[in-house]
């Protein structure tokens, strides 16, 4: 664009852009940040950050009774996610079957 001395809505058009104005972002961020200002950004919300789940290395009969109830709890807990999710992986699979008929 530079080397041709093309205005904006010229090389847009040329290169089959939707606006000039994306072409003045990108050269924007081109020289402010140089080839790293063209990667793409991550968008939306950041992820929940995952928690560990209690590593017990201990074997089940020297573990106190609270420590046995507390591993119960968080694997009954994951148990039950792992079912929502497979739940609503088999609900999206349903709908999507529904729609093509």
């Amino acid at each position: 664009m530079r080397t041709e001395r093309w205005s904006l809505t010229h090389a847009s058009a040329f290169y089959n852009l939707s606006s000039p104005g994306n072409l003045h972002v990108w050269l924007r961020n081109y020289e402010l940040h140089g080839i790293d200002g063209l990667r793409p950004k991550k968008r939306g919300k950041s992820l929940m950050k995952q928690t560990q789940p209690p590593v017990s290395t201990k074997p089940a009969s020297a573990m106190t009774a609270q420590e046995l109830i507390d591993e119960l709890e968080y694997l009954r807990a994951e148990n039950a996610v792992l079912k929502k999710f497979d739940a609503l992986l088999q609900e999206k699979k349903l709908r999507a079957k529904k729609k093509r008929k």
